[in-house]
Formats: C-alpha cells, structure tokens, sequence
C-alpha cells in the first residue's frame, strides 16, 4: 500500500502528462506503458500491473480503472467461512484510444484499437474497434473513423488557431461563443 500511497503522491507532484508518464514508465508502475501516451490520472489505482496501455492513448482528468472487487468480503462474511478470494481481472487500452474525463474502467475491459470513451461513461465490457462508446453502463454511439471525418470537415472551416499552453485568445473565445449561441 505504501508504494502505491508514494507513487500517487508523486504524480500528483509533476503538472505535465507527458513527465507524469516518463516518471510512471521509469518506475514500472503500470503492466506496461506505449508511446505517446498522456495521462491525466491523479490515482493510482489497485493492483496497477494489471492495466496495459499501448501506443498513442490519451486518459483525461478523474477517470478510475477499477481492477478487482470486494465482495467476498462480504460474502464471507455471509457463508462465515473463507472460501471466496477477491475478484482481480486486467485492463487493457489499446491504440489510439482517448478516455473522456469521470469515466470509470471495470475489470477485464479490453478498449480499442481506435476507440473513444466518452466522459463520464462506466465501461463494464470490451469495446470493439473503432467505435465510440459513452453512458452508463457505456453503449455504442458511433464510430471512430465517422467523428474523424467530421472533425476534418470542420477544420477546414474553422480558422481560429490552434489553444497554447491551454489557454485561449479572447477572440477565440468570441467566436466560440457566438458559434454556442447561433446552434442554440
């Protein structure tokens, strides 16, 4: 517990996701981290060496991944004997996946290729590849390869620039907001 309690502690500690993920792979935290990912995680959660992320994954703010249950517990407890053990299962994030912030991961969830959770969401089973899930429990919305397209449309008809250090101009701002008001 104490080396989770330390590893939390430190996270907490470096502000860039990128530095929080060099810091998390140097210290073989996690089953197993990819390239260009960016996590957003301020806890690490039980039994980390049962989460694998691969190749260009971005994890936003407050999103739990719950790798095991407690209810033999109580169900001990129940029968009065010990024969149940805790439930423990794996998590798995594949490429190109983006994880909304508020989400929840239960265990033996495998997420991708290619897949966005949407925030808030709790994810209970597999989510195949290329689609979009959000809800809760989460449930298909749509799909990777369609919000792309999109999103490309939409790009070539914005001309604002791109936020830095996330923060945007007053223009920006603007021009956002005059957008909010004309669609509602």
């Amino acid at each position: 517990m104490f080396k989770r309690v330390w590893h939390t502690l430190i996270i907490n500690l470096i502000r860039s996701p990128r530095k929080r993920v060099n810091w998390l792979k140097k210290h073989n935290v996690f089953k197993s981290i990819g390239n260009d990912v960016s996590l957003q995680i301020r806890k690490i959660p039980l039994y980390p060496e049962c989460i694998a992320f691969h190749n260009n994954i971005v994890v936003a703010s407050n999103v739990l991944f719950i790798t095991h249950d407690a209810i033999h517990n109580v169900m001990n407890r129940y029968i009065k004997e010990k024969k149940l053990n805790e439930n423990i299962g794996y998590i798995e994030i594949m490429d190109n996946c983006f994880i909304g912030a508020n989400t929840t991961i239960m265990p033996n969830v495998r997420i991708g290729p290619n897949a966005i959770v949407g925030a808030g969401s709790v994810v209970n089973k597999n989510i195949p590849e290329g689609e979009i899930w959000a809800g809760v429990p989460a449930r298909r919305i749509g799909t990777f390869d369609d919000l792309l397209k999109k999103r490309l449309e939409n790009a070539e008809k914005n001309s604002l620039k791109q936020p830095s250090n996330q923060s945007i101009s007053t223009e920006m701002v603007d021009v956002i907001w005059q957008k909010f008001m004309e669609s509602h």
